[in-house]
């Protein structure tokens, strides 16, 4: 994010927060602006760390899993599942209300890109959960793959 589209996304977020009965406080701006800065994925242990470095006075990580949750809960984070690590959403803040997000996640270097599922995806992984008995609650969908750059290497070393 660029220093206009940073600020941009912190008054975004602040009215996400607000509209959810609560405050982007500086704690809660500070965790975002590490995720923002170092750009992939941290656990939340990795984040504390990161936090530490930069910000003071110092947190500790039961806060960090504390402020997540509720980043997560308003959508301006997102966990993800198969390797326990949080990530800012892409999305103009609330775009991934409405739909699951999909994560490409490149096994070699856990490069991530957040894409919207269409309708139609969406639709046929919910009418599968029905025919077997399940009600789809909301989820994510996390693909390993390799991102351009990694698979681009792999062909060299290969050739």
């Amino acid at each position: 994010m660029g220093a206009v589209a940073t600020e941009d996304y912190f008054e975004i977020a602040k009215g996400v927060c607000e509209k959810a009965g609560s405050r982007l406080t500086d704690t809660r701006q500070h965790m975002l602006e590490v995720l923002i800065e170092v750009n992939k994925p941290l656990s939340a242990y990795e984040i504390t760390e990161q936090y530490n470095q930069i910000i003071k006075p110092k947190i500790m990580t039961m806060s960090v899993y504390r402020i997540l949750d509720f980043l997560e809960s308003v959508h301006l984070v997102h966990r993800l599942q198969s390797i326990n690590k949080y990530v800012v959403c892409n999305h103009s803040l609330g775009a991934c209300h409405h739909h699951p997000p999909l994560y490409m996640i490149c096994k070699s270097c856990q490069h991530i890109e957040e894409v919207e599922l269409p309708d139609e995806v969406i639709s046929t992984l919910t009418q599968q959960a029905k025919s077997v008995g399940f009600l789809s609650v909301g989820s994510q969908v996390e693909l390993y793959s390799l991102c351009a750059k990694c698979n681009s290497t792999n062909n060299q070393k290969l050739s």
